[in-house]
């Protein structure tokens, strides 16, 4: 419980530490909690983010759910989304292709769409593979260009 509440505090530092250790005391995390916190536009910024954060290294299906709804809210901060796609990555989320697709097909943020490249690369899978490979065919520049050249091809073997 203390280390929720040290993310609580809305500082950048405290709160990514407290989701680190929140991953490290995984039986003693509460992924509900952490879903409540990373969802609730009340929080504060990296607070929110510190629960995303480690929602992406603890499988929960709420989780998985409250990630992807903050991926597909377009109301919620490009810092914010950006990580929920890393996160969704991180646990290989399947349901998270058609969204991560969607944001790299609309007018969002390069940042947004480079952490959608990398989830997408991370989850792999047919249609992963398939809107990365077309990805390629278009040869983007800047941010998603550069992240799909780090993927290199990973998802695809």
């Amino acid at each position: 419980m203390r280390v929720l509440i040290r993310m609580l505090v809305g500082d950048p530092l405290e709160a990514m530490e407290a989701a680190k250790k929140a991953i490290l005391l995984f039986e003693n995390s509460n992924p509900v909690l952490l879903a409540e916190i990373a969802a609730n536009k009340k929080y504060k910024k990296w607070s929110r983010i510190g629960a995303v954060y480690a929602l992406g290294f603890l499988a929960s299906k709420g989780g998985s759910r409250t990630l992807l709804s903050i991926l597909s809210d377009r109301l919620e901060p490009p810092h914010l989304r950006s990580h929920a796609a890393e996160a969704l990555g991180n646990l290989k989320e399947q349901r998270a292709v058609r969204q991560l697709t969607k944001i790299l097909a609309d007018k969002e943020p390069p940042s947004l769409k480079r952490w959608c490249v990398y989830a997408l690369s991370e989850i792999g899978g047919k249609r992963a593979n398939l809107v990365l490979k077309q990805l390629e065919a278009a040869k983007p520049r800047g941010a998603i260009g550069r992240e799909l050249r780090l993927v290199g091809g990973k998802a695809r073997r």
